[in-house]
């Protein structure tokens, strides 16, 4: 039994501690996965199976935020910005899945001044 967690199970959702009302300000998603392109081989020469993020999708307080769908690998452990803005505080959650089925999420509160 692997004592490594499933590809894309660690993650951080970065998200400042407290914003003004409408002010512009960066989400950044980290998401800990191998992404796999199936080129590469393993120490023993066999060949290690593909298996990237396929779909990415954000939202805050159950509207879209971010939307996507990932075609090839972009690189080890993926990371993602995402400018918003808001005028009240709510929740913030991120969801992905990859080629072999595995699935992720995460949530962050937004913090807004006065709301």
């Amino acid at each position: 039994m692997s004592t490594q967690p499933r590809p894309g199970q660690n993650a951080r959702l970065i998200v400042p501690r407290l914003v003004q009302p409408n002010e512009e300000f960066a989400v950044r998603l980290l998401i800990q996965h191998p992404m796999e392109t199936g080129f590469r081989r393993d120490d023993s020469g066999k060949p290690i199976p593909a298996n990237v993020i396929e779909t990415i999708n954000m939202e805050f307080e159950g509207e879209t935020l971010f939307k996507g769908h990932v075609l090839n690998a972009l690189t080890a452990n993926p990371s993602i910005t995402v400018m918003m803005s808001s005028k009240k505080s709510g929740s913030l959650r991120a969801n992905w899945r990859d080629q072999d089925g595995n699935t992720g999420s995460i949530s962050a509160e937004v913090k807004v001044v006065g709301a």
